[in-house]
Parts: C-alpha cells; sequence; structure tokens
C-alpha cells in the first residue's frame, strides 16, 4: 500500500510516494534528481536519528505522512547538520 512521506531540508519539503518495503537506499535513488546529489551524498533522519540505506521504511517505523530530514555531504566530504525551518518560526523572527 502506497504512502506520502515529507522530505525536509532547510526551508524545502518534497513530498515522495513510497512503499513501505522501499529501502531508505530506494528512498534515496528517488530524491537523486530533486536533490541534485548521488544517494551515496545524502542522509536520511526520522526524529534526529540516521536511518540505515539497507533497512525497509517499514523496519524504521516510517508511515504515512511522516517527515525525514535530509542532509547532504559538503564539500570538505562532512555532512551538514539537520536543518530544517519551520514557516511558523520564519514568521516570529521576521516580526521581530
Amino acid at each position: 500500500m502506497s504512502m506520502y512521506i515529507r522530505v525536509k531540508r532547510h526551508k524545502r519539503t518534497i513530498f515522495l510516494q513510497v512503499e513501505p518495503t522501499d529501502t531508505v537506499l530506494e528512498v534515496k535513488h528517488k530524491l537523486q534528481d530533486l536533490c541534485e546529489q548521488p544517494p551515496e551524498n545524502q542522509q536520511l533522519f526520522k526524529d534526529e536519528v540516521k536511518l540505515d540505506d539497507a533497512r525497509r521504511l517499514a523496519e524504521v517505523h516510517v508511515e504515512n505522512d511522516d517527515v525525514l530530514a535530509l542532509t547532504l555531504m559538503k564539500e570538505d566530504g562532512t555532512f551538514e547538520e539537520i536543518d530544517i525551518t519551520s514557516p511558523e518560526a520564519e514568521e516570529e523572527g521576521s516580526a521581530q
């Protein structure tokens, strides 16, 4: 049964249709063209826990409408920190 997940990085949200039997690596392949980075340059997190490429979404308890965080490899070979800006936080910051 198909489900939708949201993948967030900075101010961007990507909606993906996935299957519970998809692996994390398969999700990264779906993201490849959208974020212009190969799977090996991507990390996905659920609740700040890094997801293992070989695990199926159902195994890591990813469910319909869940939010995953995406980080990408920087030029120095390290990965960026999780950075998700919510619209509410942005509005509050601009009101000051």
